[in-house]
């Protein structure tokens, strides 16, 4: 079956994950946000609006200016889980009934974590996708 309206990120994970995912006792699924992770997150210039795929395409003015550059977490409808990379692996096809970032705090500090990537500053996060009903499973 083909969801082609819907808008999918797929997603390589093990297969104990993969068991939670389905028995629905794992109902978040998180990765970690760098500036190279194009399918997670995208760069709005504040200044104009206009949002960028990559940290690189941001004007260098943008970053310096007072309104900053905001990340925007990309929309999935839903995310197609794989185990491993096997021909006919499992796979399941789970709707996204949410999303959110969530900064990295140092444990003592609590503070959120910042690093520099490209000369930019970042500030460590991670995406929690919440997981809603499993719409298809293959080779289970």
């Amino acid at each position: 079956m083909k969801f082609t309206a819907m808008k999918i990120l797929t997603l390589i994970i093990k297969q104990k994950w993969f068991d939670a995912i389905l028995s629905g006792e794992k109902t978040v699924e998180t990765r970690e946000v760098r500036p190279t992770n194009t399918k997670y997150i995208s760069y709005r210039d504040n200044n104009t609006g206009k949002v960028y795929k990559k940290d690189s395409d941001v004007p260098e003015s943008a970053w310096d200016s007072e309104k900053g550059v905001d990340t925007v977490i990309n929309h999935y409808d839903a995310i197609q889980f794989w185990v491993g990379y096997e021909k006919n692996r499992p796979g399941a096809l789970v709707e996204v009934k949410g999303v959110e970032l969530v900064d990295v705090c140092d444990e003592e500090t609590k503070e959120p974590i910042v690093y520099e990537h490209n000369g930019n500053e970042y500030t460590m996060t991670e995406i929690d996708y919440h997981l809603g009903k499993v719409i298809e499973k293959m080779n289970c």
